[in-house]
């Protein structure tokens, strides 16, 4: 079959693609959109032909848009690139973009492909290689980062951080007599009130079993780390409702301040692993510094 004896209309073409098709001239000014451009971004073409594109870009990512759009221009070769738009509902739509430059007709076409979903399974994923199952809190891997990450700041800031290193005493007798899913609640309940007990810029993680991390930032004194230490043993030794039922715990905790025991996370959380010990051999529900190197 010769060429000129199929005749193919790309706009019918169009019209079949689930990806959204747009040509949009050098100022950024929507000349056409395909019918799948209403199904991603809910717009329908007579509301954004002769519109700036950048309206419709979510305003973060506006500006590293418009260099992409310019290194497009210019004739860079830039196969693909992400960013975010905005439905017309309000939701926040991720794209793939390919795009080309025609330099004859002066006009840039590109193919739009919704990720969105991707992205959240991504961010899924994310959260869950970071995150305890059961309470949510960050885990070790997560803790250990954010422990590096504060530490960095706090020597390039001169300042304090010292970690606290918090066992339950009793758990298992509880999780033993109770069964696992009281444990489960009864840790839940634990993560929270620990949470309740420090600031938006600490963090607080469970190592596992029932092993918790606090990193408190910007500490400068023994005293102020102290009185966070006691109001959180004072916290858990307040009763737990559990399905009806009462459960009194305590705490042990141990200490490790940064830098007098320690300037790597793994030698920050072990010393203050050491101390707690000492608190939980000393009859529990204590606080116990880690002494200096």
């Amino acid at each position: 079959m010769k060429n000129n004896e199929l005749a193919i209309d790309l706009a019918d073409v169009m019209e079949l693609m689930l990806d959204a098709v747009c040509v949009v001239d050098r100022l950024g000014y929507f000349v056409f959109v395909s019918a799948a451009f209403e199904t991603m971004f809910g717009y329908e073409p007579s509301e954004v032909i002769g519109k700036q594109m950048l309206n419709f870009v979510y305003a973060d990512d506006k500006q590293k848009t418009l260099g992409t759009v310019n290194t497009i221009i210019a004739g860079q070769i830039q196969p693909r690139f992400e960013n975010r738009w905005v439905r017309k509902d309000g939701e926040v739509v991720n794209v793939l973009w390919s795009a080309r430059w025609s330099e004859k007709h002066q006009l840039r076409i590109a193919v739009a492909h919704d990720i969105t979903e991707r992205k959240r399974m991504e961010e899924l994923l994310l959260y869950a290689a970071g995150h305890d199952d059961l309470t949510r809190l960050p885990n070790r891997t997560l803790l250990l980062d954010r422990l590096q990450t504060a530490l960095t700041l706090a020597e390039r800031e001169k300042e304090g951080l010292s970690v606290l290193f918090i066992d339950i005493d009793g758990f298992k007798g509880i999780n033993d007599g109770y069964g696992h899913a009281a444990g489960d609640k009864l840790l839940q309940s634990i993560a929270a009130r620990l949470t309740a007990c420090i600031r938006k810029s600490d963090t607080v993680g469970r190592l596992g079993g029932d092993e918790f991390l606090v990193v408190l930032n910007k500490t400068t004194t023994a005293e102020s780390v102290s009185i966070v230490a006691e109001k959180i043993c004072a916290e858990l030794a307040k009763a737990f409702m559990i399905d009806g039922s009462s459960f009194q715990i305590f705490s042990s905790i141990g200490i490790a301040c940064y830098p007098e025991n320690g300037k790597e996370p793994l030698e920050l959380v072990q010393t203050a692993d050491h101390a707690m010990y000492k608190a939980k051999h000393n009859g529990g529900d204590k606080v116990v510094f880690a002494t200096h190197r």
